[in-house]
């Protein structure tokens, strides 16, 4: 495995942002773990929105080989078949927008109960699940960016992957399965820290934590050759 591939200078970056950020603002654990939810919400939504901007750029060069798969599209005049997958791409991305809304929707009401934070008219065990999922988010936002600026910092290469179609579907692959992982590995990292530094224990379990989420060895995507 190449050093490039172990060590991401990008996501060193982005690690000593949220960081520093949390550290200075003194983030508690709930804080920590609604910021985490943020940062893959904002994370699909970055996938989602780049992939739909890259079909509707290349849209002409599609045609060929949306010819050979479908013959009909030759009679098809070269504006329309733009206009066409245009149209098809905005609309696959308000429906992955709205999936991955639900998804993290249903994240949030679990997080609401094990990660329970104030105010509680958004992140309380009946706040978050009878609000509307944008005012909370907007809250969070303005109060725990950082998390999710670096996340994007990190993974910036991935707003630029060829085959946008399969960049749609890439936060499964990616952001939801880490989230998964983290959640495992919370508990564990938490009481390590308790027991090493007492009650200071949230900073250090949660710089602990973002190691985790920032500066794990990515999987490189395939390199395809031509020749």
């Amino acid at each position: 495995m190449k050093l490039r591939s172990l060590i991401n200078p990008y996501g060193c970056a982005g690690f000593a942002l949220a960081a520093w950020f949390a550290i200075v603002q003194k983030w508690s654990l709930p804080e920590f773990c609604w910021a985490t939810w943020l940062g893959g919400l904002l994370y699909a939504w970055l996938c989602v929105f780049s992939a739909a901007v890259h079909i509707m750029l290349v849209a002409g060069s599609l045609r060929p080989a949306c010819e050979k798969r479908l013959p009909f599209v030759r009679r098809v005049p070269h504006g329309a078949f733009v206009l066409g997958v245009s149209v098809l791409a905005a609309c696959g991305a308000l429906l992955a927008f709205r999936l991955y809304n639900y998804l993290f929707g249903f994240y949030g009401i679990f997080l609401s109960v094990f990660a329970e934070m104030e105010p509680h008219a958004l992140f309380g065990r009946n706040g978050f699940i009878n609000s509307d999922f944008y005012t909370p988010v907007m809250y969070l936002i303005e109060r725990l960016w950082p998390l999710g600026a670096g996340i994007a910092i990190a993974n910036w290469s991935d707003f630029t992957r060829p085959q946008p179609w399969k960049r749609v579907v890439f936060p499964m692959e990616q952001e939801i399965v880490r989230l998964h992982l983290f959640v495992l590995a919370l508990p564990f990292i938490s009481m390590l820290a308790w027991a090493v530094f007492g009650d200071d224990y949230q900073t250090v379990a949660i710089v602990l934590l973002m190691g985790l989420l920032y500066l794990m060895p990515k999987k490189q995507p395939a390199t395809v050759c031509n020749g």
